[in-house]
C-alpha cells in the first residue's frame, strides 16, 4: 500500500506540473497523450507486446536453464494490488517521459538496487521504444499499456525482481542456478542480455 501511495503522489505531482503548463499554452489536456479516443487498440497492443516479449525472453531463459520455476501460488488480491501499483508507475513514468529524453528515463533507475551497465542499456532501449511509440501515435495508450504489463508480468506473475526491486509476492517462484548476464541476476529480467536482444 505504501508503494501505491508513493506512486500516486508522484503521478499527482507530474499532473499538477503539466496541467498549468497546458493551460498557459492554451493546449487541451489530450495533448498529454492520455485520450482513449481512437487509441484503445494501443492498450491491447501494449498488452500483447508485453506477453510476446515475455514468451520469448522467459522462454529462452527457461530453456537455457538460466531460471528454474520452484513454486506456484495464486493470490488474486495480491495480483490486483500489484496491477494497480504498476498502472500508477506506468502512468507516472510515461507522462514524465513526455518532458524528458530516453536517457533521462534510464537515468531515473540509476540508484535502483543492483544497477549496472547492461540494465541501464536495457532501460535506455526501453525508453527509446516507448518514446518512439508516442512520437508515432501522439498518444500514451500503447506505452502505458506495455510498461504496465511489462512490469506486472515480470514481477507478480513470473517472479523476477522488477528493476532490482521486489515489490510483492509472485505466482511463480524462481531460482537462478547462477546470477549472470543471461538471467539478469538480482536486477531481474531487465538486467539480462536476453532482454537486450
Amino acid at each position: 500500500m505504501g508503494y501505491i501511495i508513493l506512486e500516486a503522489s508522484m503521478l499527482l505531482a507530474v499532473l499538477t506540473a503539466a496541467i498549468p503548463m497546458l493551460r498557459f499554452e492554451r493546449r487541451p489536456f489530450s495533448d498529454l497523450g492520455l485520450s482513449l479516443k481512437g487509441h484503445v487498440k494501443g492498450l491491447w497492443y501494449g498488452f500483447l507486446m508485453a506477453i510476446l516479449l515475455y514468451l520469448f525472453g522467459f522462454g529462452i531463459s527457461f530453456v537455457l536453464g538460466e531460471i528454474e520455476v520452484t513454486g506456484f501460488q495464486f493470490k488474486p488480491l495480491d495480483l490486483l494490488g500489484s496491477w494497480v501499483f504498476f498502472l500508477l508507475v506506468a502512468l507516472f513514468e510515461e507522462i514524465l517521459a513526455l518532458f524528458v529524453s530516453a536517457a533521462l528515463f534510464a537515468f531515473m533507475h540509476i540508484f535502483n538496487p543492483e544497477i549496472a551497465f547492461l540494465p541501464m542499456l536495457n532501460l535506455l532501449l526501453a525508453g527509446m521504444l516507448l518514446g518512439a511509440s508516442y512520437l508515432y501515435t501522439r498518444n500514451l495508450c500503447f506505452p502505458i499499456s506495455l510498461h504496465l504489463f511489462w512490469n506486472w508480468i515480470q514481477g507478480p506473475i513470473l517472479g523476477y525482481q522488477v528493476s532490482g526491486n521486489n515489490f510483492t509476492t509472485s505466482m511463480l517462484t524462481l531460482r537462478m542456478p547462477e546470477e549472470n548476464v543471461l538471467n539478469g541476476g538480482a536486477f531481474g529480467f531487465e538486467g539480462s542480455l536476453i532482454c537486450t536482444v
